[in-house]
């Protein structure tokens, strides 16, 4: 059995974390000592890696929560977790269209700036680098 300072830095999240994951279901309540410590097993350690698995692949924590919920009833989470992965991989490739274009379009700003470096603006309501390109 692992107190909460230890788990916390195993597992390389804070106490205050481990008490939220608490609160919030991702983690079972723990089990407490005779002095009222917070005591885990090894199963928290295996449930925080897979939190910080999901985490990274940008799951939210409802979404964990939810995943964790499918595996609590007894089901396999993999139909789940597919249907997320695809809502996540189609969520980031629209991110990275309008980073794209964003992109483009700073760069433009950007080409046409340092070709007027010293234009008429007077600065009052706006910026001529703002304004559409002639």
């Amino acid at each position: 059995m692992l107190r909460i300072g230890e788990l916390a830095r195993v597992a390389g999240v804070s106490a205050d974390t481990l008490r939220f994951y608490e609160r919030r279901g991702l983690l079972a309540p723990a089990a407490r000592s005779e002095g009222g410590y917070r005591l885990y097993d090894e199963a928290a350690l295996t449930r925080l890696a897979f939190i910080q698995r999901a985490k990274a692949l940008g799951f939210t924590l409802a979404e964990i929560a939810g995943v964790l919920g499918v595996m609590e009833g007894g089901q396999p989470p993999c139909a789940h977790v597919r249907a997320l992965l695809e809502g996540k991989l189609a969520d980031l490739e629209r991110q990275m269209e309008l980073l794209a274009e964003m992109r483009r379009d700073l760069s433009e700003r950007l080409a046409w700036a340092r070709a007027h470096p010293d234009p008429a603006c007077d600065g009052r309501d706006s910026c001529v680098y703002l304004e559409p390109l002639p």
